[in-house]
């Protein structure tokens, strides 16, 4: 069975590998280190950048774009922690983005461009914000769900009585559901009813309303459906 990618995953393993090659180069740089120990630590310094870059780039969209899908309140009015932290997240990434690269940005900027620049230092952390605001900006327009509006409230569940209710009232039967055997005498008053035929006959033997005399011809036996 192939596992599902999950970019978030990658995102996390991109930001934990971020200072993995400055503890390496803390542990190994010393004055007394070998001529390659030297060469090899402004190497490590370009693969944290490019880790650095990686998961800032690539964190920000996917944090943008998960907040397009999330709700910032409950049904209930109340705050949704995921939704503000994913937030705050977001723009604290925007906020350190525009104070660490601007300072790279003025010092390889070609002095021509400079002679034409009236504020580097402006323009600089407008260099690097316009790159992060465009993810965002694309982030949240293609999320799903994008609107920050409340939840639609849940439907109320059943309770436990209207459970009850409702059973007793689909198990209980009634008397007119089942076929009644009325006694042969109902003609003359009598208003019993029995299941069977057998116990409708028994009834019929010692019923009060049975006449005295005998009767020239025997009373059909009467079967009602209700």
């Amino acid at each position: 069975m192939k596992k599902k990618f999950h970019f978030g995953t990658v995102l996390l393993v991109l930001a934990g590998l971020v200072n993995l090659a400055r503890w390496t180069g803390l542990f190994t740089f010393s004055e007394h280190a070998p001529a390659w120990i030297q060469d090899v630590i402004p190497v490590l310094d370009v693969i944290s950048g490019l880790f650095t870059g990686l998961a800032i780039a690539g964190g920000l969209a996917f944090v943008s774009h998960r907040l397009g899908a999330l709700q910032p309140f409950t049904p209930t009015g109340k705050l949704v922690m995921r939704f503000w932290g994913t937030a705050i997240s977001g723009l604290a990434i925007l906020i350190m983005s525009a104070f660490l690269l601007p300072p790279y940005i003025r010092m390889t900027t070609p002095a021509e461009l400079r002679a034409e620049i009236h504020d580097l230092d402006t323009w600089s952390v407008m260099s690097v914000l316009v790159g992060d605001l465009i993810i965002v900006a694309v982030a949240l327009a293609d999320a799903k769900s994008a609107g920050f509006t409340r939840s639609a409230p849940e439907p109320k569940k059943k309770t436990r009585s209207a459970k009850t209710s409702g059973r007793s009232a689909k198990g209980k039967r009634t008397k007119g559901s089942l076929s009644q055997f009325v006694c042969p005498h109902a003609g003359a008053g009598c208003d019993v009813t029995k299941p069977t035929q057998e116990a409708i006959n028994a009834h019929a033997g010692r019923c009060k309303f049975k006449p005295t005399i005998a009767m020239p011809k025997e009373e059909k036996k009467q079967e009602v459906h209700s």
